[in-house]
């Protein structure tokens, strides 16, 4: 039993090396990628230019099949890792259990969980695979194979492309958004299409034309805005959160939240608003910004008294409503500005109003709900200021990102590749001036193989933040992984609806409703507004937002503006209901894993986390609430 631990041991061990070096490369292929848009190959004269700083495409290509790898690589290292702290239990459980049905259940589900980290080891294997047939057969497949047609291989990698997607989605984002792929490609299969009603009926495709509408066509699972803009824009963002991370902005955050708290009458509640604000903006998923900042906020919040169910409610509602924070806004600001074909500094400025109300709002409830229930800090003191010059030095990536991104209207991935370049070399000078020449109380450390370098000579220095800025890239790629699979997978389903005609129908209907009256009056506009509501936020039920405002984008968004709506206006609308979705009953993500981390009762929050309730907020507080 001990050598299986053992070897169960080294496999975890040399599963982290690989995690982390393959997390590394896939922030640092995306960083000379958009190093090479900018100002060509950089490495002319050592290296060939490889044909991917060309076509981006091929850049797709390799980006999919390294972060898919990097996913399950990830996902098996934490199983195996989860293992090893349990594996006293599993052992002491399995040896009590039964001959009865519920045990025979329960042995299938262990014996499914010790075989699951093995199946997703076999998943990273054949998607370095299919990534090699793809991209070593490109030219074949972008253009001849429409002419002379596409092989048994081919569809069957198109296929397993498909199902990498879909499988990735599922263990990253649960089974709700992976059950509308496997939808979406039933419903576009000829044995379902023909044997539907109205709007919905269609001619049908074969398996092999799914395949090649779905994937191996170089579309679908590479599809040039939500990919393209997916394994650009946003992962050089995703990956400059990461970054930031290392560098210990996360743990600036929770020190300025501390301090704060003994100085606000609300004490730290406003600032957990605040800081899952801004790390939403950053992230983009209101369910990965509750799990990341509400697993510090969440207990601050409850040390001051505050009961779990409210605790839990304050961190899902904020974490929900940084997606439409400028300057970042999240995944779906970037995708909106190519649909809508602005230029994204034009969804920033659209954002800002609609941002300022929501928090606002969210703001006042949140006071005068601390205020009546006498949550309030007792022990007040005044704020430390210079614990601010701790962190000053995270305003100059910051600034950049600024300047580049508004005043001179860079794109976003030259914009976030400048604001790396800026916060890493920032921190080089920051730990030189901390570490070496003494200039402040912090410590300059890194653990470098086990061992534990300090930065107080020039080469310890450089070895430290080195090593800092190396885990900063690996915890980029390890972030950005997961939205590889739920971007693939909204591909596909964009194509295959795309290819039933079913979008161009459901555009048609809804436009029709424009000439309804209400009563006898003008009220088409309305009827379809509302219908856009609703929709948005059902499909949002389960689904990250970005998977969200893409399905409401194509279905509903494009035909509501030939009504007359300007594109911009009519994106935002779904675009902040499919927001909402995140925590609104019954599905609502982020209730599910704010609840967790508080310690509540899901169903005792439901309510609190109704967006109509947790709004409306200050309006039932006026009357109750002690003097201000």
């Amino acid at each position: 039993m001990s050598e299986t631990y053992s070897e169960r041991g080294r496999l975890e061990s040399a599963l982290g090396w690989l995690v982390y070096a393959l997390g590394v490369f896939l922030t640092g292929y995306t960083v000379v990628y958009a190093v090479s848009l900018v100002g060509g190959w950089p490495l002319s004269g050592l290296v060939p230019e490889p044909g991917w700083v060309k076509r981006d495409a091929r850049y797709m290509i390799l980006f999919f099949g390294i972060g898919i790898a990097l996913y399950y690589l990830d996902y098996a290292h934490r199983t195996f890792r989860n293992e090893s702290a349990d594996v006293g239990f599993a052992a002491a459980e399995s040896s009590t259990t039964g001959g009865s049905i519920g045990d025979g259940l329960k042995r299938v589900r262990q014996t499914w969980k010790r075989v699951d980290p093995y199946v997703a080891l076999a998943l990273a294997v054949v998607a370095l695979l299919t990534m090699y047939h793809v991209y070593t057969n490109f030219t074949r497949l972008d253009e001849d194979a429409y002419i002379l047609g596409y092989t048994t291989t081919d569809h069957l990698v198109g296929v397993v492309l498909i199902a990498l997607a879909i499988d990735t989605t599922r263990r990253a984002f649960g089974t709700v958004i992976a059950a509308v792929a496997v939808a979406a490609i039933a419903y576009a299969h000829a044995a379902v299409g023909p044997r539907l009603f109205g709007v919905f009926q269609h001619s049908g495709q074969s398996w092999e034309q799914i395949a090649e509408n779905g994937a191996i066509g170089i579309s679908g699972v590479y599809h040039e805005t939500l990919m393209g803009i997916g394994s650009t824009w946003v992962a050089i963002f995703i990956m400059f959160a990461g970054i930031a991370k290392a560098f210990g902005l996360m743990e600036f955050v929770r020190e300025i939240g501390t301090e704060l708290g003994t100085s606000l009458r609300t004490g730290v509640v406003q600032i957990a608003v605040i800081s899952s604000m801004i790390m939403g903006s950053i992230t983009g998923s209101a369910a990965a910004n509750t799990a990341t900042t509400g697993s510090f906020t969440i207990p601050m919040i409850k040390d001051q008294g505050v009961s779990d169910d409210i605790a839990a409610s304050i961190e899902a509602v904020a974490s929900a409503g940084g997606q439409m924070l400028p300057p970042v806004m999240g995944v779906a600001a970037f995708l909106m500005a190519d649909i809508v074909q602005v230029p994204y500094l034009d969804i920033v400025r659209a954002g800002i109003i609609p941002a300022a109300l929501f928090y606002f709002s969210v703001c006042l409830a949140v006071h005068f709900t601390i205020l009546k229930f006498g949550w309030i800090s007792n022990d007040l003191s005044s704020f430390r200021w210079r614990l601010l010059l701790k962190g000053s030095h995270f305003v100059v990536p910051m600034v950049v990102l600024l300047y580049t991104l508004v005043y001179l209207r860079y794109t976003p991935l030259s914009a976030g590749m400048n604001t790396i370049f800026a916060i890493v070399g920032v921190m080089f000078v920051r730990n030189f001036v901390v570490g070496v020449v003494g200039i402040g109380s912090d410590e300059v450390t890194a653990e470098v193989l086990g061992r534990e370098v300090r930065g107080d000579d020039v080469l310890g220095n450089l070895v430290a933040t080195s090593k800092q800025t190396v885990d900063g890239f690996k915890q980029g790629g390890i972030d950005m992984a997961p939205l590889v699979g739920v971007l693939a997978a909204m591909g596909v389903i964009v194509k295959l609806l795309e290819g039933t005609g079913l979008t161009a129908r459901v555009a048609t209907s809804i436009v029709s409703l424009g000439d309804v009256s209400v009563l006898g009056f003008g009220g088409g506009l309305v009827i379809v507004l509302v219908l856009a509501m609703i929709a948005s936020i059902l499909f949002g039920l389960g689904m990250p937002t970005p998977a969200a405002y893409i399905l409401v984008a194509i279905l509903v968004a494009k035909p509501i503006t030939e009504l007359g709506t300007p594109p911009i206006a009519t994106h935002m609308f779904v675009f902040y209901f499919a927001m909402l979705s995140a925590i609104t009953p019954p599905v609502a993500i982020s209730v599910a894993i704010g609840s967790r981390i508080a310690g509540a009762n899901f169903l005792d929050s439901w309510h609190v986390f109704t967006p109509i309730e947790f709004l409306a907020e200050p309006l039932r507080r006026l009357k109750t609430a002690p003097s201000i």
